[in-house]
């Protein structure tokens, strides 16, 4: 019986039908090609116009202006994550958040929100006690700067989360801690 099964061209077809739908909902729906692309990002932090009698800034210099409020490095939760997270105030009293060396696991999804909590090991942490999307994550590796929203408070806000939407899941977690 098996074996007419396997010269059937039936079967063949099915099979074939089969693997395509498997082949689309692992690219298409689930999207896990992103678990194998990384997406480096290194974008200066917004440094003032220079004057002759300054000196030349890393990528990572502080632009003047800014006060360090609390800073933390991400640990891994279900993905590896590495990194610092850097939240500074602006003097018009806004937040900027500053990721630098982050390097996490890509995902299909992901974005950067600021948790109401201390830390956050696992995914419902993170939606029971609230958070702020600041944006979607604009690359898995390297420094980039995103502007924190109106509704971020530094006192509640306290750790950073790299979380993908689509399945919410908390790939990794900076807990913050005070300057």
């Amino acid at each position: 019986m098996i074996r007419r099964l396997v010269r059937s061209p039936i079967s063949w077809i099915a099979g074939a039908l089969l693997a395509a739908v498997v082949l689309y909902l692992a690219l298409a729906v689930f999207g896990v090609q992103a678990l194998f692309i990384d997406r480096e990002v290194n974008e200066t932090f917004d440094v003032p116009e220079k004057t002759e009698q300054s000196t030349p800034q890393s990528k990572s210099a502080r632009p003047s202006g800014l006060a360090m409020v609390s800073s933390g490095r991400f640990h891994g939760v279900v993905h590896a994550g590495t990194g610092d997270a850097i939240v500074y105030r602006q003097e018009d009293g806004s937040h900027v958040l500053r990721l630098e060396n982050l390097n996490v696991d890509n995902g299909p999804d992901l974005y950067v929100y600021a948790v109401a909590t201390n830390d956050a090991n696992d995914s419902s942490t993170v939606l029971d006690a609230g958070f702020v999307n600041v944006g979607k994550l604009k690359g898995n590796r390297g420094d980039q700067t995103y502007e924190l929203p109106a509704g971020f408070d530094p006192e509640t806000h306290r750790a950073i989360s790299i979380w993908c939407q689509r399945f919410s899941v908390n790939f990794a977690t900076a807990p913050l801690q005070r300057a």
